[in-house]
């Protein structure tokens, strides 16, 4: 197996794990953000992110890591 190969199916594990560890904690890590911004006091205005945020770049990360095991598949055909 070549070396660039090995990276990239290592890169699309990582991509859908962390896609869907993104998905998954969305909930979680907006309120945590919106916490730690709150706990100071000069940046308790800061704006937080938006659970929609954490959930749309989780899915770009999951299509990426399909996009990469899909073009595996289709080239060791």
């Amino acid at each position: 197996m070549q070396i660039g190969l090995v990276f990239a199916l290592a890169w699309a594990v990582l991509a859908l794990v962390g896609g869907a560890t993104l998905v998954i904690r969305r909930n979680w890590l907006a309120e945590t953000i919106a916490a730690e911004r709150q706990s100071r006091p000069g940046r308790a205005a800061a704006r937080t992110p938006s659970r929609l945020l954490f959930m749309v770049i989780g899915l770009v990360f999951i299509a990426m890591g399909l996009f990469i095991i899909g073009w595996w598949v289709t080239t060791s055909l």
